[in-house]
């Protein structure tokens, strides 16, 4: 079973109210623990953090990138099956690991270019999107995350390379 610990607080009314099963809960659990494990810095500073505790006189509950992504997934997804849910949480792991494999070792102008076109592609209509313009929509978000959660290769296990080989090769999905 799930620990409390690795779930936060902010959903933990939902849990009382059965709105997660515990399949959904074991893997909220999973992946607030994956994505503390890799990520290269919290969601909110520590200045921040500091600054929120001392204006309300409490810390927030989402405090790292585990909690974003795990209340997140939870408050978005919690009427979807078991499956579902779980193809949700295999998809962020494979977009996280993707986007430290495309990012690491790039240089500044390539992340630049992404930035510009997918701000030109902003300036479209859903229906107008080509496929080259939806990959670069998804390159941006995985270029996101990269930057904003500070992701380093040596952050990641072979088996986060490894279930990433085969969520590619469809074995997964």
């Amino acid at each position: 079973m799930y620990l409390m610990k690795n779930i936060n607080p902010a959903i933990e009314d939902m849990i009382s109210q059965k709105k997660l099963s515990p399949q959904k809960i074991e893997l909220l659990a999973s992946l607030k623990e994956y994505v503390d494990r890799i990520s290269g810095t919290t969601y909110l500073p520590e200045l921040e953090l500091i600054k929120i505790e001392k204006q309300f006189g409490v810390k927030p509950d989402i405090i790292t990138w585990g909690d974003y992504f795990q209340t997140q997934v939870a408050s978005d997804h919690w009427e979807k099956s078991d499956a579902d849910f779980e193809k949700i949480t295999e998809t962020i792991y494979y977009d996280l690991v993707a986007s430290v494999m495309i990012f690491e070792k790039k240089e500044d102008a390539f992340i630049n270019d992404i930035e510009t076109q997918y701000y030109q592609i902003c300036e479209k209509k859903q229906d107008e999107m080509s496929p080259e313009d939806q990959e670069i929509f998804h390159l941006k978000i995985l270029k996101d995350y990269y930057i904003h959660m500070k992701l380093k290769i040596s952050a990641f296990s072979n088996e986060d390379f490894d279930f990433f080989k085969q969520y590619s090769d469809g074995a997964v999905i």
